[in-house]
């Protein structure tokens, strides 16, 4: 018996997009196997374009009848239902494997995703693309992780991890965004609303918080304090800032790029730093203060309580 199954509009938008790892025509196939029913591969290039018209090569070999095939099949709201099967037999392999997940319908993890024993994931994480999870790992809650390595014994919490590499314990977030193109080395910290992009951060190097690092290459043991930007784009080129190990960058620092900050160097809180830095030395650069007494009477600007 051949079976037909209507091409929709719906699947025609969608189909060439990838759901939880598949298209909808792989997420289809999958679930007519699981129902006892296999397919012909010669007729896959005839029917590639129309991949919804399958009746020249579904044969059936199990259970299910026309109708049934029909009903689970035939909207989108059953090709949802079919989605979400392939996720709760992806997430149950993963539980078998020793991989904790905290809520398996809440975890949405494409196929062939790698991740060791061990790792925790919390719920509404969401890892795609080609992935690389370590052992140990917490994920989550609220993330999202995609074509990325990450080592063993790593956290990332209610952050995003996109196109990159971290080591081994690594600790990023909450509310922290790695862009593509980063490799972190072990025991790095990204934390609280910070950024970065296209940089490589060597080992036990600190972003505690509410900083922006890109297009920058920052060494071992740093310390990069809140409110620190690395100024890489004047509006025409992107340049590189370049941090030597053992580097103190103070609160509120901006480095106009490029720039050198050489080893063992301090920078103090609010500097703007146009020049390399030497090691060894402390660079200040900012304004000096300027009080002026009786300004408040001068001027009446006393504030007064609101009612």
């Amino acid at each position: 018996m051949k079976y037909r199954v209507e091409t929709r509009k719906y699947f025609e938008k969608f189909a060439d997009e990838k759901i939880m790892g598949m298209t909808p025509k792989e997420h289809l196939n999958r679930k007519l196997a699981a129902a006892g029913h296999e397919y012909s591969r010669e007729a896959d290039n005839v029917f590639y374009n129309d991949m919804f018209y399958l009746d020249s090569y579904i044969l059936e070999k199990g259970p299910g009848s026309a109708s049934e095939m029909m009903e689970e099949i035939h909207t989108g709201l059953q090709f949802h239902d079919a989605i979400n099967a392939v996720r709760l037999e992806v997430n149950s392999a993963l539980v078998n494997e020793g991989v904790r997940l905290l809520s398996i319908e809440d975890s949405y993890i494409d196929v062939n995703i790698r991740i060791g024993r061990g790792t925790i994931i919390y719920p509404n994480t969401y890892i795609s693309g080609v992935c690389e999870i370590g052992s140990n790992c917490v994920l989550g809650p609220d993330s999202i992780i995609e074509d990325s390595v990450i080592g063993d014994n790593c956290e990332v919490v209610k952050s995003v991890v996109r196109g990159s590499e971290l080591g081994d314990e690594c600790k990023i977030g909450p509310f922290a965004h790695i862009r593509p193109d980063n490799i972190l080395g072990n025991r790095v910290k990204v934390g609280a609303f910070a950024e970065v992009k296209k940089s490589t951060i060597k080992d036990k190097t600190v972003i505690p918080h509410l900083a922006y690092v890109g297009d920058s290459h920052v060494g071992k043991n740093c310390n990069i304090s809140c409110g620190v930007i690395t100024a890489n784009y004047d509006g025409k080129v992107k340049s590189k800032t370049i941090i030597g190990d053992n580097a103190f960058i103070g609160c509120n620092t901006t480095l106009i790029a490029p720039v050198e900050v050489e080893k063992n160097t301090y920078i103090a809180a609010g500097s703007t730093i146009t020049d390399n830095v030497v090691e060894g030395s402390l660079a200040i650069a900012r304004s000096r203060q300027t009080n002026k007494d009786g300004w408040i009477e001068k001027t009446n600007r006393k504030r007064t309580e609101k009612p």
